[in-house]
């Protein structure tokens, strides 16, 4: 009987104690060594949601429920919103009185309270509830804290009541008053080290501004004052100092922080990259992100009137929006590697590891997974790192940007040098025009000289002929006044030709005049004005023409062609002398100039052939500048010719021209037999002035088409005829004419 009365006593007593001492069982104790930190906490604590106020309840009923784990290294308790419940035990397992800090690294709650369990009774250690306690225990912690001294084998329950409206994340450690102080002086070393070199890079980003009135700079500068805030702000700094009261204020705070570092570096994106230009549907999400941005923003002034659903859509949007720019960045930092060029790698590495450490913040913080460590302290570094390689970036495009402006203005010095040649060149050309019009004029005033003084002679000798003639009544002299009339009239015709010969030059209208001549009218002139100037110079000059041979030419400016070139020999000819020689060659003339000359250089030999070639002046060669050659080969291509250099050398130079409608023989016509063998031409005779003038008014035929036969052949007449007419014939005519490819070519197109 008194053993079922003892039994039956135990059972009460079990019932009655029972949950407590479970409680006790499953919460194990954290060994302490006086003078050591404690080891990582997470494995000893345990906790249990949506308790309530724990203070209104049995300490015992509160650990029998705190029966959850922590799932990794990190201290976090799931998503937040939901009233936390946290209970550990400590024990001095060493021989001697000590002393540590239980800090929970957490300073901005909505509701903080932590207790030490006496007796079965709750103690209240630390009011996170009441503004006082809160800011005298931070501003001495930093964060909620609270001393733990125990005696030898003493031991200490500990329950923690919280409620957190953006992370359950509470990094609890328990330290020697010198490591948790010196952690503190570590701490905020970082946090003014990441806030001043932040203050550098802001500085920097104003200046460059100031420079070159980029607004990117001005973005990034706001961008950094935002992260600036956001690092102080993380380290409880703001809590600390301002908001130990005001516990969704500091979430509102940092959640606008977030939002508008997110919105300044987008913008800046948007500004440096030029996304409405370069990615314009990028550029259209950056202002969607922007967008709600600002409206996040707005809405956090009034957290405290909304309730706890709608906060933490608040808060998920704030974490969506960062996340979303974050991850946005990268990307769109290598289009613009692509794009822009690749010194923009910074803006990808920087960009790049700030995505990162947000999406690994956002998802440890908001307890996605309990596992998950999270280490705050590394947004600083992190943003600074981010910071400095955008500001490199920013620096790598400027020095792109310069050194495309030197090459520009480098490209505009050469381009203004090239001018400046192009102009002492055109200087150099006029000048060189200019010497070749006034050899070209001297030229002309010896071929009118030359032509004056053969008519002065012509007119002595005519003179001399009619006194033979009035003297000699039984014409004993008949003969030799014969033989003198026909000298007078083959001079005059010299003259003639050599007048018109001059007055060809510097027109470049096309007109010619064909008329049938024997090889010795061409070349008999030329050899009475060139060999008193060879003489002069103790040189030769010497003529090899065919017999009977005749040509169908414009001779005026075959003459003209030929004195250009006996110029340039008589010019560069020092010893020995010219020679100038004419036959027959099927249907074609082969006129052939040699000299003893210095001939020319290779150089010189293409400027000449090649028209495309600017004219210059050859080393050595005292004032040449090729114009009378070009002048010459102007001429005779008018003619249907050709001249080319056959060789030129130290011996000399060979040119040979040919030229198209030579024969020994011709056979004579009139106008109108010439007319009738040429279709498309119209053929007028101007010595019938009348009948030529009513013809011309006629019209019905292109004046290009019209050729003039006459006998004059006098200077007048040819400027005259070349502005009614295309061609002018001299007579007497000849049916070769029509041979001639200035005729004969209009005649195969018709």
């Amino acid at each position: 009987m008194r053993l079922w009365a003892v039994a039956t006593a135990l059972m009460l007593l079990a019932a009655l104690w029972g949950p407590g001492v479970a409680a006790q069982e499953h919460l194990p104790a954290i060994n302490l060594h006086a003078g050591e930190d404690a080891p990582a906490v997470a494995p000893y604590v345990r906790y249990t949601r949506d308790v309530g106020d724990i203070a209104a309840v049995p300490p015992a009923q509160v650990l029998a429920a705190a029966t959850h784990r922590i799932q990794g290294r990190g201290v976090h308790f799931g998503p937040p919103g939901d009233r936390t419940a946290v209970a550990m035990k400590v024990r001095n397992a060493s021989e001697v009185t000590g002393s540590w800090v239980l800090t929970t690294g957490r300073g901005s709650l909505s509701h903080f309270r932590l207790y030490e369990v006496d007796d079965g009774r709750l103690e209240l250690v630390v009011d996170g509830t009441d503004p006082e306690a809160a800011r005298e225990n931070l501003r001495t912690y930093q964060a909620f804290s609270t001393e733990l001294a125990l005696e030898p084998g003493q031991e200490k329950t500990i329950l923690i009541d919280f409620l957190s409206e953006n992370s359950t994340y509470m990094p609890l450690r328990i330290e020697t008053y010198g490591t948790f102080f010196k952690d503190r002086r570590v701490n905020i070393a970082m946090v003014s080290g990441v806030v001043l070199g932040v203050a550098v890079l802001i500085f920097l980003n104003f200046m460059f501004f100031s420079i070159t009135g980029h607004r990117e700079f001005v973005w990034l500068a706001v961008a950094e004052v935002f992260f600036a805030f956001n690092t102080i702000h993380s380290e409880g700094y703001f809590t600390i100092f301002f908001l130990p009261d005001a516990p969704l204020l500091g979430v509102a705070i940092e959640d606008s922080i977030k939002c508008a570092f997110a919105v300044a570096m987008a913008q800046f994106a948007r500004s440096f990259v030029r996304t409405a230009e370069t990615f314009p549907r990028r550029d259209l999400v950056l202002k969607t992100l922007i967008a709600a941005g600002l409206a996040v923003i707005v809405l956090q002034s009034g957290l405290v009137l909304y309730d706890q659903a709608f906060r933490e859509v608040l808060h998920i949007g704030t974490w969506f929006i960062t996340v979303a720019v974050a991850l946005f960045l990268p990307f769109l930092g290598f289009a613009a590697m692509r794009q822009i060029g690749r010194q923009l790698w910074p803006l990808l590495v920087g960009w790049g590891s700030l995505a990162l450490f947000i999406i690994y913040a956002a998802i440890a913080s908001m307890g996605v997974f309990a596992w998950l460590p999270v280490n705050w302290h590394l947004a600083g570094p992190v943003g600074l790192f981010e910071s400095i390689m955008v500001t490199l970036a920013l620096g790598l495009n400027l020095k792109k940007i310069r050194a495309a402006q030197q090459e520009a203005d480098a490209n505009y010095a050469r381009s203004m040098a090239e001018r400046l040649a192009i102009s002492e060149r055109a200087k150099q050309l006029a000048e060189e025009k200019a010497f070749a019009l006034a050899t070209v004029n001297s030229q002309n005033a010896l071929l009118h000289a030359s032509g004056h003084d053969s008519r002065q002679v012509i007119l002595a000798l005519n003179s001399a002929i009619d006194v033979l003639k009035r003297s000699d009544e039984t014409e004993t002299h008949r003969e030799l006044a014969e033989i003198l009339q026909s000298s007078s009239n083959y001079l005059s015709e010299i003259a003639s030709t050599t007048i018109s010969g001059a007055a060809i030059v510097g027109n470049e209208s096309g007109f010619i005049a064909l008329s049938a001549f024997k090889g010795q009218a061409l070349i008999e002139p030329l050899m009475m004005m060139f060999r008193t100037l060879f003489a002069g110079k103790s040189l030769t000059l010497t003529a090899e023409v065919e017999d009977h041979a005749i040509i169908v030419s414009d001779r005026p400016m075959l003459m003209r062609a030929l004195a250009n070139l006996l110029s340039n020999s008589y010019h560069y000819t020092e010893a020995g002398g010219a020679t100038v020689s004419l036959r027959i060659d099927g249907a074609r003339a082969i006129i052939g100039i040699g000299d003893t000359g210095v001939g020319m250089t290779d150089a010189m030999l293409r400027q000449l052939t090649d028209d495309t070639v600017p004219r210059t002046r050859e080393e050595g060669a005292g004032n040449g500048t090729g114009s009378g050659f070009r002048s010459a080969k102007r001429l005779i291509e008018r003619l249907s010719g050709s001249l080319e250099i056959v060789s030129s050398g130290p011996s000399g130079t060979r040119l040979q021209i040919a030229l198209p409608c030579a024969q020994a023989a011709v056979t004579p016509c009139t106008a109108s037999e010439l007319g009738d063998a040429l279709p498309g031409w119209h053929v007028l005779d101007f010595d019938r002035r009348e009948a030529f003038r009513a013809e011309l008014k006629a019209g019905g035929v292109a004046k290009a088409r019209i050729a003039a036969a006459t006998y004059d052949d006098t200077t007048v007449t040819r400027g005259r005829l070349s502005e009614t007419v295309g061609m002018m014939l001299i007579k007497p005519l000849c049916c070769e004419m029509r041979e001639h490819p200035a005729l004969a070519a209009v005649s195969e197109e018709v």
